[in-house]
């Protein structure tokens, strides 16, 4: 007996039951991305399968939320891959969220401009926590005259809080400052001298941290310094830190310490995926072809700033930095490790 021929759904239905409109499954259909199961040579009416329902609900939510084409693709491509289909909705919510984060700022320039406030930031800040996270990130200052707007310290507010940020190209320290709420976003870039001074004199107070004709003051009942402001945009450092670690890929500094504190006087160190540490002068045999060298002065200021904290490693084949996290995740900092040719030579 011959079993009974699936009923396809008319692509009115495919639409109610997706929420793509008809004129969207048309598109779908001409770019390849969702062809109907049938379509009648005679009439040219599509015809879809009821299996077909769960792809258009997929491109009708992704469509919502600006999925690009080739990536929406790639999820229904993914097919009983959760996982990989997954990582790509992740990605595409990171960007989504850094360019959220970057309209937010566009419109708070702009309204500083319609205010006749444009390229004047403040930032009032408690002194104590701002001076404890500039403690934390003073390590990673550039000081390669090349890059100017490296040889400072941004203190950057969003609506989640301020952190301070510090970077020469080969690391990057990121660390929150305790008690200060978010708002509008703005930022202020400290001169190296003036964080220098901040260090030195430690306000216990209220810091106003502020951007004028004159440069950059930091100003409270305890402190009066001032800079000149430093030419040039500081990097996009959102782009470069890291989604949430996994545990089971964390490896606490603690296990570092010990063989790191014998190996200080060494230019590399090499670690592997358990947190040992080696002894990195010579080049990566194909044995250790997993492991990872880095620079050891940078890889204990690292280990300094986020004390009892965790690392985790690039993953296995991939050229990306060490993270390492302070135990309360208000230190953050990365180190790029070396290229293994380079630290044969």
């Amino acid at each position: 007996m011959t079993p009974p021929r699936t009923r396809l759904l008319s692509i009115g239905e495919l639409s109610r039951a997706s929420g793509l409109t008809v004129s969207a499954l048309r598109f779908y259909d001409r770019e390849g991305v969702l062809v109907p199961a049938e379509v009648d040579p005679v009439t040219g009416y599509r015809r879809y399968s009821p299996a077909q329902v769960r792809a258009a609900r997929l491109l009708a939510g992704m469509r919502r939320v600006q999925v690009p084409l080739a990536e929406m693709v790639a999820v229904l491509e993914a097919g009983a891959d959760a996982d990989a289909a997954d990582d790509l909705l992740r990605a595409h919510l990171d960007r989504l969220e850094r360019g959220l984060h970057d309209a937010r700022r566009e419109v708070a320039r702009l309204r500083r401009i319609v205010r006749g406030e444009e390229g004047r930031p403040r930032l009032e800040l408690d002194g104590c926590s701002l001076t404890r996270a500039l403690a934390d990130v003073a390590y990673a200052v550039g000081t390669d005259p090349q890059f100017p707007v490296l040889t400072g310290v941004l203190v950057d507010r969003d609506e989640t809080g301020v952190r301070v940020v510090a970077t020469d190209r080969y690391r990057l320290a990121l660390a929150r400052v305790d008690g200060c709420p978010g708002g509008e976003p703005s930022s202020v870039l400290l001169p190296a001298p003036l964080v220098q001074e901040l260090l030195s004199v430690q306000p216990a107070g209220t810091v106003v941290l502020s951007v004028g004709d004159t440069g950059v003051r930091a100003a409270g009942e305890d402190v009066d310094l001032r800079a000149p402001a430093l030419a040039g945009d500081y990097p996009d450092f959102r782009a470069l830190l890291p989604g949430a670690p996994d545990p089971a890929g964390s490896i606490p500094v603690a296990r570092l310490l010990p063989e790191l504190e014998r190996r200080r006087g060494l230019p590399r160190v090499r670690l592997d995926r358990t947190g040992q540490v080696g002894d990195g002068s010579g080049p990566l045999d194909e044995a250790a072809g997993d492991d990872v060298l880095v620079d050891t002065g940078y890889l204990w200021d690292a280990v300094r700033a986020t004390g009892d904290g965790h690392l985790v490693l690039p993953g296995a084949g991939a050229l990306g930095p060490l993270a390492l996290r302070s135990a309360d995740d208000r230190v953050l900092s990365l180190v790029m490790p070396m290229q293994p040719d380079a630290a044969a030579g």
